[in-house]
């Protein structure tokens, strides 16, 4: 009895959805099918969102980070897209750069700024989201005490004769080369790799592009 009358009131629906025409029917099937409606609206954004994410999301090739220093727009492009072009990347791979760090206080920052920037910095070699540290002298001194990198030469067997590398090959200067040079910064610049980079072949190849 129960299905014969779900049948029948079916039927009558779909005999009332009929006699219906234009913004009344709409009305109608609003009115009966709302939930329904919405719940498959849901589940064809949910589904939209993450074929979006799967085809738009990028690659992060390399992770930079500057510490105790600062670049402009046109030098933040070099260390990115222009180390990208250099490299032939594709689309969707890219090099993610890190900014705003300041790891002591005598680069006049205050304490609890220096102490989020050195838990940020933590967080990411933690995570190996880092493999690249360009730096000023007072950074340099502290994360090479710290033991924070790698020894270059173990990267490129001609690093070694870098006069710019320093005596136990872990930092390179890099204040003389073409694009740090035209940023015009006041101290020396280093660049150090970290001891677990999770790309340290592209790590090489990054020191080589700020090297031409």
């Amino acid at each position: 009895m129960r299905q014969m009358r779900n049948r029948t009131m079916k039927s009558a629906d779909l005999a009332t959805l009929r006699a219906l025409h234009g913004r009344k029917r709409w009305e109608h099937i609003w009115a009966y099918y709302k939930l329904p409606i919405i719940g498959v609206l849901i589940v064809l954004y949910i589904f939209g969102y993450a074929a979006y994410r799967h085809f738009t999301k990028k690659e992060a090739v390399l992770y930079v980070s500057l510490v105790n220093i600062s670049a402009g727009s046109d030098l933040t492009g070099q260390l990115t897209d222009g180390f990208a072009q250099d490299a032939h990347l594709t689309k969707k791979q890219q090099v993610n750069l890190l900014t705003g760090l300041i790891i002591n206080e005598t680069a006049n920052a205050d304490e609890q700024y220096v102490y989020a920037s050195e838990l940020k910095l933590l967080a990411a070699v933690s995570a190996q989201q880092l493999d690249v540290i360009l730096m000023d002298t007072a950074a340099r001194d502290q994360l090479q005490d710290e033991e924070y990198f790698l020894d270059l030469r173990t990267l490129d067997a001609d690093f070694s004769s870098l006069d710019e590398l320093s005596a136990d090959g872990v930092t390179l200067d890099i204040s003389d080369t073409p694009l740090i040079a035209q940023a015009g910064f006041e101290g020396s610049v280093y660049l150090g790799v970290i001891a677990n980079a999770p790309h340290p072949e592209r790590a090489a190849a990054y020191i080589r592009y700020l090297l031409k």
